[in-house]
Formats: structure tokens, C-alpha cells, sequence
């Protein structure tokens, strides 16, 4: 028997568009599986094919007709993970085992479908801040000098979540939040008090944390007829935490990883910013790596009500954070929620969030940024506060 290894390759996989039903706001997985004669063939070319007869049995299986044929694949593979978006509903494809067993070529794969989501989501877009993505430990960069790789993946976060339909506004602030140490989490109270200093200095309802977590070497050996094979391999872990700073509502908590063969010597200073790094072995699994993460982020941000917050106020009006931008058009119908900080007995603040049910504002002008709203019942005005929000009426 002869084992192939997973991450031998990537492949960039794009796919037609098919019909598929879910109400599942998350990554739904699929598993599939295919078998193919190699009979002295070339292995790369049956190994394609099969990976294509596995996604499509992974699809056939669960009710959605795709054929092999409808499936392309291109580019190198090089990890057992591969992140996509395309025109298709499929966007991800994990490799999970591949192996020749008495000359048949046997792999399973894990597919994610991209579910069409009936949650009661408004029409508005959202406002994203995304503060820097550090290095937790800074010593693993110095092989490669590799010291700017935090600000370097921070941007291609930002760039990635640009290209997102559901994000109008995406914000890479210049500031860095750390746990305390690196051998522990930030508390959820440390969390919930930085996006909420933060969706007030910014105007941002919705906040992005994290850190690159790991980026040691480490050596991979392949057992050999003759020699064994050592290849020099660099971990990319990153942790990312998706707050709703007006909700007071961790969105997601979660850890990515990936890993590739490190190409370059140990004296050789690699620069981040020269394309001959991101197309190399660990650059693209980096990039695929901040692919997968932003495809969450979209998920779960795609079912969350967008909420306005008030920035300035009068006798008359008040005006909100949120713009044509994001969707707003006049005449559109919004009520207040009121916000107040409720101390906890550990010192720790909540947010209590309270729904003015009474209380219907109507915009009647709106830039891109912010919006004003005006409401036939006068009283509004007197109970209404800066940092109070509105929220949607019309499709939620």
C-alpha cells in the first residue's frame, strides 16, 4: 500500500452555480468519496479526477445535482485545505484522505456548502472595525524575519472583507489588543469593554480582534524506499474574535489554521511585502487561511440586525451612525432601543438593551454616514441619549 500524503498540493476550485436549500447560518459540511483505478496512469491526473468524482458524490448524495464534469480544477495543491469563493455554492473543499490501495486510488473529501439563508435579516449592509492582527510571540518571526507578517495579514483581512457584499464599510485601525499572556484567552469582560470604547470612538457596531497565534517550524519526515524525506514545515495559527458591541454578543470565537513547507534559507531576510513570498508555499496557505476566516465572518454576519446608533440629537431630530452607505434610504421606519450600562457584582459592566415599542423615527435625509430622523411623538426627544440605538422596522 501506498500512502499519498493530503498536502501534496492546492487547488483553486471553482464551481457552476447550483440550487441548495438550508437554514443553517454556519459552514454546512458534506463528506464524499471516490475510487479510480490507477493502472499505470499518471497519478496526478487520476488524482484529480477522483477529487472531482468526490465532491461531486459529496453533492449528489445530499440532493444537489453537480456532475464531475461541471467542476475545474486549477493551480497547484499544497495543503489538504482548500478555501474558495466562485460563482457555485460550493466554497470550500477539505482533502481528508487519499491512499493507493492495491493500485485503486481511493480519497474522501469534506465539502462546505454555502447554505441560502432564510434567517430574518434587514436589507442593510454592515460597518466592520478590524484592529491589527499581532504576532503573540515575536521571537517565532525571526527565522525569515519575518516581523511585519502581523500588519501584512491584517491587510489582506481587510482586503478580502472589502470584497464581501454584505460589508459596506470595512475600518483597519491602527491599534493592537493582546491577552495579558500568551498562555491565556482574553476575558470576555476585557473583550466586551474594548469593542464598546471602540463602537463608540468609531461609530461601529460590529468588532474584529485577534492575533497570529503560532508561526513555529517544525520538521516533517516521509518514510522513503531508500531515504527518508525531511521537509523544514511553518505553522500559521491565528485566533480572531467577531464582537456586536451593541449587543454586548460574541459572534465568534475561533482559531485557524494552516501549515506549508518554508521554502526559503535561514539567512535569507523574506520580504512580506514582494509577491515572490505570497506565491510561495506559505504565503498562499496564509492567504488561504484568511480566506476560510472571512467566509465565517460573512456567515455570521449575515443574519445579525444592523443596528443604528444616535451620534447627535436635538428637540426636533436625531441623527444616526448609519447612512445611504449601508442601505438607508428616507422614509424608512426605525425605533428606538434604549442603552444602559448595568453594573454587575464582579465590577464587570452589561449592557442592558430596552425596546421603545411607542416610539417610531422616519428618516428624512440621509448622506452616505448618518441619517435624520424625526418622530410625531415629541416625547422621544426628551428619552432619548447619545449612544441610544434604532433599530430596523421594514423587514425584520
Amino acid at each position: 500500500m501506498m500512502a499519498l500524503r493530503a498536502n501534496t498540493f492546492i487547488y483553486l476550485i471553482s464551481f457552476l452555480t447550483f440550487a441548495l436549500c438550508s437554514s443553517q447560518a454556519s459552514a454546512v459540511w458534506y463528506q464524499g468519496n471516490a475510487q479510480l483505478a490507477v493502472d499505470g496512469a499518471d497519478l496526478n491526473a487520476i488524482r484529480v479526477v477522483a477529487i472531482k468524482n468526490a465532491i461531486a458524490d459529496a453533492s449528489f448524495q445530499h440532493g444537489i445535482m453537480i456532475t464531475a464534469k461541471d467542476i475545474s480544477l486549477d493551480g497547484l495543491l499544497q495543503s489538504s485545505k482548500t478555501e474558495l469563493r466562485s460563482e457555485g455554492k460550493i466554497r470550500r473543499v477539505e482533502i481528508l484522505s487519499e491512499e493507493v490501495i492495491d493500485d485503486v486510488l481511493h480519497v474522501y473529501v469534506k465539502v462546505d456548502i454555502e447554505p441560502l439563508f432564510d434567517c430574518n435579516h434587514d436589507n442593510y449592509m454592515r460597518a466592520l472595525l478590524v484592529t491589527q492582527l499581532p504576532v503573540l510571540k515575536p521571537t517565532q518571526a525571526s527565522y525569515g524575519a519575518i516581523f511585519d507578517l502581523g500588519p501584512q495579514v491584517s491587510r489582506r483581512v481587510e482586503q478580502q472583507l472589502l470584497s464581501d457584499e454584505l460589508v459596506a464599510k470595512v475600518q483597519l485601525i491602527n491599534q493592537v489588543f493582546m491577552p495579558k499572556s500568551v498562555l491565556q484567552e482574553p476575558t470576555f469582560g476585557y473583550i466586551s469593554d474594548t469593542a464598546r470604547y471602540l463602537a463608540n470612538e468609531y461609530h461601529s457596531q460590529f468588532v474584529l480582534f485577534g492575533y497570529i497565534r503560532d508561526i513555529s517550524l517544525f520538521e516533517q519526515t516521509t518514510k522513503g524506499l531508500i531515504n527518508d524525506d525531511v521537509a523544514l514545515r511553518r505553522n500559521f495559527t491565528f485566533q480572531l474574535y467577531l464582537f456586536d458591541a451593541f449587543n454586548n454578543k460574541m459572534l465568534l470565537n475561533h482559531s485557524y489554521h494552516g501549515e506549508a513547507d518554508w521554502d526559503f534559507k535561514a539567512t535569507y531576510p523574506v520580504d512580506t511585502y514582494n509577491s515572490l513570498f505570497w506565491r510561495s508555499d506559505y504565503g498562499r496557505v496564509v492567504l488561504n487561511t484568511v480566506n476560510s476566516a472571512v467566509i465565517d465572518i460573512s456567515n455570521t454576519l449575515t443574519c445579525q440586525k444592523t443596528l443604528g446608533q444616535i451620534i447627535h440629537k436635538n428637540t426636533q431630530h436625531v441623527v444616526i451612525n448609519i447612512g445611504s452607505e449601508m442601505g438607508v434610504a428616507e422614509g424608512d421606519r426605525f425605533q428606538l432601543i434604549k442603552s444602559e450600562s448595568v453594573p454587575a457584582q464582579n465590577g464587570d459592566m452589561f449592557n442592558m438593551l430596552t425596546s421603545e415599542t411607542k416610539h417610531v423615527l422616519t428618516v428624512i435625509s440621509v448622506d452616505a454616514q448618518t441619517a435624520i430622523l424625526t418622530s410625531d411623538n415629541a416625547s422621544l426627544f426628551d428619552n432619548s441619549h447619545l449612544f441610544d440605538l434604532v433599530s430596523p422596522l421594514a423587514g425584520y
